[in-house]
């Protein structure tokens, strides 16, 4: 009986501390997912802007420009002053000289001495587009969100599944005589008829 109890207490301590490292783990994975996700959430909010600066730089490596290729192999990228994605865009540029330029701007007038390839606004007032058609015919007009395509923009960035995501107006597009190349095509949404209305 002594030696049955002996081996019963001996048996113990390794079965609670199995018993222990189980209950560690799942308190662990029960927690993980939840931290991970916050962390996601939180790095969303601050990549918006990146990713659309990053967005706007590759436009131009995605683009056939045709006549309207820039002679000295930089492209300008004229983008709205103050804004979280103009400074971002800005850093990449300056990291890339040799193929790019970047022009802030506060107005339309501020940008009517300089031949922009890449126009990003965050105004959604069809005049205001109409204005950067007639002083940079051969631009792309990129801003957020769909009212801006239905304002005359050519690319807006729009949420799909929490990611940002270009959508772009082939119709708008056409003025230009500029067309997408498939790579960035593939990766967008297509414009319908009623979101141009």
């Amino acid at each position: 009986m002594l030696k049955v109890k002996a081996r019963a207490s001996s048996l113990s301590p390794p079965f609670y501390g199995f018993f222990h490292k189980v209950m560690v783990c799942l308190i662990l994975l029960l927690i993980l997912p939840i931290s991970s996700f916050s962390l996601q959430a939180s790095n969303q909010n601050i990549q918006d802007h990146e990713l659309k600066a990053v967005y706007l730089f590759r436009f131009a490596f995605l683009t056939s420009w045709g006549n309207f290729a820039p002679t000295n192999k930089q492209f300008n990228f004229c983008s709205e002053a103050s804004l979280d994605v103009s400074y971002t865009l800005e850093a990449l540029i300056n990291k890339k000289p040799a193929q790019a330029v970047f022009i802030p701007y506060s107005s339309v007038n501020d940008i009517k001495q300089h031949h922009c390839h890449i126009i990003y606004s965050n105004s959604n007032n069809p005049l205001k587009i109409q204005q950067f058609k007639t002083a940079q015919p051969h631009a792309i007009l990129v801003g957020d969100g769909k009212p801006f395509i239905s304002s005359g923009g050519m690319i807006a960035f729009i949420k799909v599944n929490n990611r940002i995501k270009p959508l772009i107006s082939l119709e708008n597009l056409a003025p230009t005589e500029l067309s997408l190349r498939s790579q960035l095509l593939s990766v967008s949404e297509i414009a319908s008829t009623k979101e141009k209305q």
